[in-house]
């Protein structure tokens, strides 16, 4: 009798740890979920860093050539613009300009080098505008407008000229004119002047002097942290050796060669304003998960920190 009320009690205190242990186990996830760092969207912020666009106000006609901040150097015809319905323009329009030539810089313009989910390596980003009275104009076939993007060391039939395809704020990258309904007339290799990468663009938007990286196969990296709640975090990769920027799409980003040294940058901001980041430098040799923490950085730290990729 002794017996059974010594196994009944040793199996009634068992039951009540193992039961203890669950409520702990779960009181405990559910305090680290809560205790989780949130942030807000970055795109604020990043919006305060982008590069102006530049506007030039042409009235009348002149030797040219329109000059950016950066060097970008543009020439062009009012003969060659013309309204949406296929008008004539008339004196004054304007020009607007937007350069982007450094990993920066496109990151601050969440700008990535992709086409197609590939990815692209490039000498430069700029997006070129014409407007009249409120109306964007464009350029009538088979008119062209030359332009030449600056580098101190550009590499003849390199580069080709790939157009940018606008889906609300997302821009993919193509080579093929007739997406845009537009025939084809000029070569779309950049060419090699005094200024650096020079072409005859037959559309305005956005234009990327990029080469498609020849890879075999690609990978993507995975982000989770047990620290923070990455929904509001963006992260950006940069690939030092082809001069391609990648962004996350749903935490993951695609789109890296096998083998590639890749630059991992993360930034948010909490309710208070502040800034957050995270960096890491890694080779991806297959598909990868980076535990990532946040911590607080100064916007003078997180620009250098930017200018040294």
């Amino acid at each position: 009798m002794t017996n059974t009320k010594s196994h009944l009690f040793s199996g009634t205190l068992t039951t009540l740890v193992i039961g203890l242990s669950l409520l702990f186990s779960s009181c405990s996830r559910d305090r680290i979920e809560r205790d989780l760092n949130t942030y807000e969207s970055p795109n604020a912020y990043l919006d305060s860093k982008k590069q102006d666009e530049q506007i030039f106000v042409i009235d009348s006609a002149g030797p040219g050539p329109i000059v950016g901040n950066q060097g970008t150097t543009i020439w062009g015809s009012i003969d060659c613009l013309e309204l949406p319905g296929g008008g004539a323009v008339t004196y004054p329009f304007l020009v607007k300009l937007v350069e982007l030539y450094t990993p920066k810089d496109m990151i601050y313009y969440r700008m990535p080098t992709v086409s197609a989910g590939m990815p692209l390596e490039t000498a430069g980003e700029i997006r070129l505008r014409a407007e009249k009275d409120g109306q964007e104009l464009l350029l009538s076939q088979p008119c062209a407008f030359q332009v030449s993007m600056p580098n101190a060391a550009p590499t003849p039939n390199y580069m080709n000229v790939f157009y940018g395809i606008e889906n609300g704020d997302v821009v993919d990258w193509t080579t093929d004119l007739g997406v845009f309904g537009i025939t084809q007339n000029q070569s779309p290799v950049f060419n090699v002047d005094t200024i650096g990468y020079s072409t005859l663009i037959e559309k305005l938007g956005w234009i990327n002097a990029d080469r498609s990286v020849t890879t075999s196969s690609v990978q993507s990296i995975t982000f989770d942290s047990e620290e923070d709640d990455l929904t509001n975090v963006m992260f950006f990769a940069y690939l030092p050796g082809t001069n391609t920027v990648l962004q996350s799409s749903n935490g993951v980003i695609a789109g890296i060669p096998a083998g590639a040294l890749v630059k991992v940058i993360a930034i948010a901001v909490n309710t208070s304003g502040n800034l957050f980041h995270f960096y890491q430098e890694l080779t991806v040799n297959a598909n990868t998960t980076v535990m990532v923490v946040m911590s607080e950085i100064s916007d003078p730290n997180l620009t250098s920190l930017l200018d040294s990729l």
